[in-house]
């Protein structure tokens, strides 16, 4: 080193570069070192921060390196990294911001022309430096195990010229910041462009799934980090430096909060300095960076194939409808432990074709069902039963939905609807306060049925598995899904690309295999009575009071009678798996039938027909509670959960989840293009 006080150099004066610049100037102002000059890329540019900093500044970097300096900071744009720092290191030490080259290998290059000339290099992966990360670390050392998820979050609002940058690159920080908390060795990742962003899934050695957003969204800049443990949560907001712990199932909850003026790129250079001056402080290396590199691009090493394979749990309804919305360019098994398809939570269902009149109080679950619809009529018009009129009333002793309340959200959600009541002898005189005929309908189960059966058998991708049960699952040393089943006697394994989960209440099942988060579902031991009743076919929904429903099955004189209190005969929340198995339930259809009889005084005289009771599966706690959305979860790994709310949804989650593999095929050889020189040339010289 030429004196006590080191002499430092910054190489690029963009936005980042200026950052640096005044850091450097409150740094030479306390001694700690000197700024002996600025590089620049323009005459211009040149006269410009010599104006602003008062240091001299050179528009050529040989010139810059012809002086007596100890070290350069560069802060050049992403992919001229490799390039200058390779300039920089046969003349003196060098900082450069991450990420230090556009790949490992050239990062790992650098670390070894460094060693070859006797230079410190230093990577400048600012986020662990940041008191917040270090207050994280502090909290985490007493913990001894690793968080079951990580799901972080770097986005900045978009600005011109983003999409010739890969969002990984240009956002390192979440991955570096698991590197310096865990220290986990990644060891498979999927990487997902959309638009500006890039959602990856990342496997850790451990093992811990971490889902990571990076990119340009939005209108406000986001820098999240959430870690979830067994019995903790634990949320970090970089914005506001702050630190939200829940613990014991959310009943206590702490926050800390840390000093705004603390600063992170403060403390990197420092540590620089440190690092100067002969000391042995911790800092990114080459090396090092090359490993976050590989952690943030690196993805299978497995040959995709040309259909990538799809694994299908479940043949209800949704099963089915994705396996036929997949099986057009992907090779799908649908694995099926009945004998038949539509045997479980789609069979124990009123069949109704909604359009949004049975949740006046969710404009969420409104607005899905309209959105919907053309999708499923496209594909399913034909098991549209016609003829069949849908009216809907609420209670005269209603409190929550009274008929003001009721058609008021009705006109403002736009449902089409009259004010009308049944043909005589279908509803009690004054006991609804309103009654509306709706555009509803009602869903044939027979030909729905036969409708997808034949669908599947057309296509020849497609391979049903009846009478199959999934005993486990796994990923594979390269991501691959890897399923352990049994049909009859003989128990296989297979790999697959994707997973979809249709299970409904084994939801968690497949959580637990693959060690992703498990969320309370609510379980419920349902009974609909099938009836036989002199009744014209219409179907008839009471909201509030006992919520009767009855509904005609499409043939003279059958229809299917619930409550929303009386047909639930049992009820357990659980985040368990598997799905709970009860033993047969004692029948509530008297009740059923006399409460339904104060509204239908024409039920006194039904025949019940049979009882159909299963398990309805919802999530526990519902940011809406009136609502009954269908919740598509995206576990990241090429993995979803579909917990259907109504059968009109089918078809929109289908092409959902097709245009994430379609996506994720996209995006398996590159996550997003590099910037191109000439944008890189201009923007570090300004």
């Amino acid at each position: 080193m030429s004196s006590t006080t080191p002499r430092i150099i910054v190489i690029g004066a963009g936005r980042f570069g200026r950052q640096h610049l005044l850091e450097w100037q409150r740094l030479a102002a306390e001694g700690r070192a000197i700024l002996a000059g600025i590089v620049v890329r323009t005459e211009a540019s040149r006269r410009q921060v010599e104006a602003q900093f008062g240091v001299p500044a050179f528009s050529d970097l040989e010139s810059a390196l012809a002086l007596d300096v100890d070290a350069v900071d560069v802060v050049t744009p992403s992919d001229t990294h490799f390039d200058v720092v390779q300039r920089c290191l046969p003349h003196t030490h060098v900082l450069v911001e991450k990420p230090a080259a556009m790949d490992a290998r050239r990062a790992r290059e650098l670390t070894k022309l460094a060693r070859s000339h006797g230079r410190h290099f230093m990577v400048g992966h600012v986020y662990r430096f940041h008191p917040l990360v270090h207050e994280l670390k502090r909290l985490l050392d007493g913990v001894g195990t690793l968080p079951q998820q990580i799901m972080s979050t770097f986005t900045n609002p978009p600005t011109p010229g983003i999409e010739d940058l890969d969002p990984r690159l240009e956002f390192l920080h979440p991955f570096d910041i698991i590197d310096y908390l865990f220290g986990v060795a990644p060891v498979f990742g999927q990487h997902i462009r959309h638009a500006n962003t890039c959602t990856s899934s990342i496997r850790y050695q451990g093992p811990v799934n971490a889902t990571v957003e990076t990119g340009w969204r939005g209108s406000r800049k986001c820098r999240t980090l959430n870690l979830r443990y067994d019995d903790r949560k634990l949320f970090c907001d970089f914005i506001d430096n702050s630190i939200v712990i829940h613990t014991n199932d959310d009943d206590d909850v702490e926050k800390i909060f840390l000093a705004p003026e603390q600063s992170a790129l403060r403390n990197e250079l420092c540590a620089f300095l440190s690092l100067l001056r002969g000391d042995s402080p911790a800092y990114p290396d080459g090396d090092k960076a090359a490993a976050v590199i590989d952690a943030a691009t690196g993805s299978s090493g497995r040959a995709e194939s040309p259909r990538p394979r799809v694994a299908v749990i479940g043949g209800g309804i949704f099963g089915a409808t994705c396996a036929i919305e997949l099986g057009d360019f992907c090779d799908v098994t649908v694995f099926e432990r009945h004998g038949e398809l539509l045997t479980e939570a789609s069979f124990y269902n009123q069949w109704r074709h909604h359009s949004g009149f049975h949740y006046p109080r969710s404009p969420q679950t409104v607005d899905e069902v309209k959105e919907s619809r053309d999708d499923f009529m496209a594909r399913y018009r034909e098991i549209i039963h016609t003829g069949v009129d849908c009216y809907y009333g609420t209670s005269a002793t209603a409190r929550e939905i009274t008929a003001e309340r009721y058609v008021a959200a009705c006109e403002g959600n736009g449902l089409s609807f009259e004010h009308a009541y049944p043909p005589p002898g279908v509803l009690r005189e004054g006991t609804v306060s309103v009654c509306l005929k709706t555009d509803e309908s009602v869903v044939d189960y027979h030909a729905f049925k036969a409708l997808l059966e034949s669908q599947l058998a057309s296509k020849p991708g497609i391979t049903v598995l009846r009478n199959t049960e999934v005993l486990d699952g796994e990923f594979g040393p390269d991501g691959e899904k890897r399923l352990t089943f049994r049909s009859g006697t003989q128990v296989r394994h297979e790999d697959f690309d994707f997973l979809v989960n249709a299970t409904y209440a084994n939801r968690n099942l497949a959580a637990k295999w693959f060690q992703f988060p498990p969320r309370a579902l609510r379980h419920d031991l349902v009974e609909l009575l099938v009836l036989e009743v002199d009744l014209p076919r219409v179907s008839v929904t009471i909201l509030d009071g006992p919520f009767t429903s009855i509904t005609s099955m499409g043939q003279d004189r059958m229809f299917m009678l619930s409550s929303i209190h009386d047909s639930v005969l049992k009820s357990i929340v659980r985040e368990e798996a598997p799905a709970p198995e009860w033993a047969r339930a004692d029948s509530n259809r008297h009740n059923l039938l006399r409460h339904a009889t104060t509204y239908l005084p024409a039920l006194a005289d039904a025949k019940v027909v049979e009882s159909r009771i299963g398990v309805r599966t919802v999530y526990a706690y519902s940011d809406d509670f009136d609502g009954r959305p269908t919740v598509v979860t995206d576990h990241g790994f090429g993995c979803w959960s579909v917990l259907g709310g109504k059968i009109i949804t089918c078809v929109s989650n289908a092409q959902e989840i097709a245009a994430e593999i379609r996506n994720a095929l996209r995006s398996t050889r590159a996550a997003g293009p590099v910037a191109s020189k000439e944008r890189a040339e201009r923007e570090w010289a300004s």
